[in-house]
């Protein structure tokens, strides 16, 4: 299982980790940041294949994903 960081304070919530994953395990989350973006969450770890499109597209670097 896979490991998935997300950096809420840096997420400015662009959705291309929703878009570029191909196991949608991401949603966005229905908080806010200090800096008053919505930013995503890793909802379904578990379906991770560590692929790591998401960290990859990320363009604020906000996601890291690690093997468990």
């Amino acid at each position: 299982m896979a490991k998935i960081y997300v950096d809420k304070e840096v997420c400015k919530g662009c959705e291309l980790c929703i878009y570029f994953c191909p196991k949608g395990v991401f949603e966005m989350s229905k908080q806010r940041n200090k800096r008053g973006f919505i930013f995503s969450e890793a909802k379904h770890p578990e379906k991770c294949i560590l692929c790591k499109s998401c960290e990859i597209n990320c363009p604020d670097l906000a996601i890291y994903v690690e093997e468990d």
